[in-house]
């Protein structure tokens, strides 16, 4: 119950508040306390070099786009093709004058993986899935692997454990949540600490980016 509820503020209360300054302000950022709109743009560009992905004329796909900061840089730099999908309205509205050639839909992850019918190349989950039980949260990665193109990659961000005590994550996951795809045949499995990988002082000090990569 606790957990729903404080879901629930952070959703529909926090997460408003912090798209309404964002929309007010034309600041096409993000909407945590302590990341702009570079730092998601050298997350981005990290990322790709960490895995060497190509991603010329590629799908990419943000679930929980937020104003579309990270799908601008791709485009831009890579000439990706935009898909994201965000709760809240103000968010899209803000995400397609940033990325006038993207894709975007309004709504619950999960109503959009159940209908979508593209494929990707690169699926970013940043600071999202943790917002979901733990059933969902394997429900979702299921789906998306789905959905991915060989070689492409699912990039869960912030992810954290439930050994450590972070103020802001309302369902972090068991220390063996991963175990079953670090095992998979058709799986490559990466994992880094964010503090390493896109740069210090900013970051939970555990917290970590998983990435799974399709490879059938």
């Amino acid at each position: 119950m606790f957990n729903a509820l404080k879901n629930f503020f952070h959703i529909k209360i926090v997460m408003n508040l912090y798209s309404l300054r964002n929309y007010f302000s034309e600041e096409p950022g993000a909407v945590w306390l302590n990341l702009n709109s570079s730092d998601l743009e050298n997350m981005v560009s990290k990322v790709v070099k960490h895995k060497g992905l190509d991603l010329d004329g590629k799908n990419i796909l943000d679930l929980g786009c937020g104003t579309g900061t990270m799908l601008k840089y791709a485009v831009d730099n890579y000439n990706s093709n935009a898909y994201g999908v965000d709760l809240i309205r103000l968010n899209i509205r803000q995400a397609k004058k940033h990325v006038p050639s993207g894709n975007f839909y309004r709504g619950d992850i999960i109503d959009y993986l159940d209908k979508v019918d593209s494929k990707f190349d690169l699926v970013i989950l940043y600071g999202v899935i943790g917002c979901f039980n733990l059933k969902q949260q394997k429900a979702i990665i299921e789906k998306i692997l789905k959905y991915l193109n060989p070689g492409g990659m699912l990039w869960i961000g912030a992810n954290l454990y439930n050994i450590f005590d972070y103020k802001f994550q309302t369902y972090p996951v068991p220390v063996d949540f991963y175990e079953d795809y670090k095992s998979r045949n058709s799986i490559v499995f990466d994992e880094v600490i964010e503090e390493e990988l896109f740069g210090k002082h900013k970051y939970e000090p555990k917290q970590t980016s998983v990435m799974i990569t399709y490879q059938p």
